[in-house]
């Protein structure tokens, strides 16, 4: 295990794997997400009163960074999922590294724009 790890930490990240990273990990994030969504629609829509507490602890700031994390995480995957489709269909092939800090950057405007909401509506 200790050979493992000297190994992964001495493995020379490149965009390509970091952008592929982040893809597996907001895809498994998302995934969780939607199996713990339906949990929690199952379980708070049963009476009026669950429901009402369910909308008290949705204030609380743990779930609005947990929110703020989901929407971040959608973004990212859905704007790299679009860069990805470019270089399968060979037309961002010589971009890969440009078209990568694009996703980074319209993530982080639309994540802005879809959190502010979040924090302040």
């Amino acid at each position: 295990m200790k050979t493992y790890l000297k190994q992964l930490f001495s493995y020379q990240w490149h965009l390509g794997t970091v952008a592929w990273f982040l893809m597996r990990l907001t895809g498994l994030a998302l995934a969780f997400y939607l199996c713990l969504h339906l949990v929690v629609i199952f379980y708070f829509g049963k009476s009026p009163q669950i429901f009402t507490t369910f909308l008290a602890v949705k204030e609380h700031i743990f779930i609005k960074v947990l929110e703020s994390l989901l929407v971040l995480a959608a973004c990212y995957h859905a704007g790299n999922g679009l860069r990805l489709i470019l270089i399968d269909l060979g037309i961002g092939i010589p971009w890969q590294k440009q078209l990568f800090v694009g996703v980074l950057v319209l993530t982080l405007i639309l994540s802005i724009i879809f959190i502010y909401p979040v924090w302040y509506g």
